[in-house]
């Protein structure tokens, strides 16, 4: 039996054999290529082999289902039409360049492309592609390509980042996440000469809240007051987050005092009106926040950490002058 057709049978039934024997055409050399073969067929990675001209060769059960079709149907389709549209025009140069120069050997990757599957469905995936050794093809380019699928490494990826910015009792962004934006936010507007205004808001009395009423209460009443708060935000490009303990801050950029001062008044307005009764306490209880304000345009503070001592200033203020009132920066 023929190298070719030993090759066939470590991809297909025999019942498909006949109709694969004419698409194939690695020209194989020796033993090692069978090996090779063997070997490809039993990795649990994506890998296929494809000739000069592209031409698919051999693909793994792995690399098929990641292309979305059986090997009998990829084994002769060019690899390249199954690369997203954004990528396939620079795999399609980068082999054109290696068949016209022959070296250096091909060696490219990893490299995070977008896979377009027979069902139309995208996939994103890690590709390498390299040269076989020419000992192994009988001196005819051959390329293997090896793909990981990105999908769930993807998803825990953006999960820690998330856990990583978000804090866990509120859902709001954390302290980094706040410190990492305000000075982003800061230097833009700074940059384009626009306002950047900054509220530091504090829970009035939170230590008794939680004497009286426990520490799972308090936990809650926290998370209905981050609700609040971020529902109040004036736009997509303002964040809130929880500042520490029962201290929560609001970033927002292109907004003057007097406007940050609205929003504060709203704030305050919604968690006045915060209903605790499902968590059997007193009816008529309410809680309050007293809020500090502080605002950058023209010059007035030479930093992001400037801004947020002003607006401690100011909540300190607040609260010296009776709490559940906002104060605004000098």
């Amino acid at each position: 039996m023929s190298h070719s057709k030993k090759i066939r049978q470590l991809n297909t039934p025999n019942t498909e054999m006949c109709s694969i024997v004419d698409k194939f055409s690695i020209p194989l050399s020796n033993e090692k290529m069978d090996a090779l073969v063997n070997m490809i067929n039993i990795i649990a990675e994506g890998i296929f082999v494809v000739n000069g001209d592209g031409v698919i060769e051999i693909i793994n059960p792995m690399a098929a289902k990641f292309f979305g079709g059986s090997q009998e149907s990829l084994v002769g389709q060019r690899w390249f039409n199954f690369l997203h549209d954004r990528y396939r025009e620079q795999y399609e140069y980068i082999f054109l360049n290696w068949k016209d120069n022959k070296k250096p050997a091909l060696s490219h990757g990893p490299k995070e492309v977008l896979l377009t599957r027979t069902d139309g469905t995208w996939l994103e995936v890690d590709l390498s592609i390299s040269c076989l050794p020419e000992s192994l093809t009988d001196g005819s380019p051959m390329f293997i390509g090896v793909v990981h699928n990105l999908t769930k490494h993807k998803t825990e990826y953006s999960e820690l980042r998330r856990q990583a910015s978000t804090d866990h009792l509120t859902g709001l962004a954390n302290r980094f996440n706040l410190e990492k934006t305000l000075n982003k936010s800061w230097h833009e507007s700074i940059i384009n000469s626009q306002p950047i205004s900054l509220i530091l808001i504090d829970v009035d009395y939170f230590k008794q809240f939680n004497d009286q009423f426990g520490h799972v209460n308090g936990d809650k009443c926290l998370q209905r007051i981050a609700k609040v708060i971020e529902s109040c935000l004036p736009s997509n490009e303002s964040l809130a987050a929880r500042y520490g303990g029962e201290e929560f801050a609001v970033i927002m950029p292109h907004m003057h005092l007097e406007d940050a001062k609205a929003v504060a008044k709203d704030i305050q307005r919604q968690i006045g009106i915060i209903n605790f009764a499902d968590l059997h306490l007193p009816t008529t209880f309410r809680v309050s926040v007293s809020q500090g304000i502080s605002c950058e345009h023209d010059g007035q503070y030479r930093t992001p950490e400037a801004l947020i001592c002003a607006a401690d200033t100011a909540l300190y203020r607040a609260k010296e002058e009776g709490r559940n009132r906002i104060n605004l920066s000098n």
